[in-house]
């Protein structure tokens, strides 16, 4: 609700667009075409590899470029974050759980910067060539304690980051 030019607090009705509704109608879905859907998941052979290397590879330039200072920061921290969040979509689709865990954490670590420093580049790095040795390494599933490891080894350092720069 919002309040109208004379200062009532009358609510006002906006009207659902209907666009996405009509294109794919309304009901429960087929529950055998979920089972087919869920099936294709639970079951996809597909290598995760070279995708992922796709994606490490913009997250390197990315931050080859940040180092370069090439880019406003804003553009930097944008460039990275997208590689990150692509890897961090489609990993789990491809059952690579701790590849998405540690995108998810390295994603709240970009939005929180507030600068482009050697340590915050250091961090992204480090996350960068750790993704590539589980990529390389075909460690699918969470990596179990080693990979529990990698997440709080991650965390912690960008923990230590930004309490550094709380002082």
């Amino acid at each position: 609700m919002s309040k109208t030019n004379n200062s009532e607090n009358k609510p006002r009705i906006y009207k659902a667009d209907t666009h996405l509704q009509n294109k794919v109608g309304t009901g429960p879905l087929d529950e055998k075409a979920i089972e087919r859907c869920q099936n294709v998941m639970n079951n996809n052979d597909v290598d995760f590899a070279p995708l992922a290397m796709e994606f490490l590879e913009k997250l390197e330039n990315a931050i080859k470029s940040a180092i370069a200072r090439k880019k406003s920061k804003e553009e930097s921290i944008q460039e990275m974050t997208n590689a990150v969040m692509q890897l961090k979509a489609n990993a789990s689709t491809f059952h690579y759980t701790l590849i998405g865990n540690m995108a998810n954490i390295m994603l709240s670590f970009l939005e929180g910067i507030q600068e482009i420093d050697n340590d915050a580049i250091a961090i992204v790095n480090a996350h960068h060539q750790t993704l590539k040795a589980i990529v390389l390494k075909k460690m699918s599933g969470d990596g179990g304690a080693i990979g529990k490891q990698m997440e709080d080894e991650l965390k912690a350092a960008c923990k230590r980051y930004f309490a550094k720069r709380m002082r």
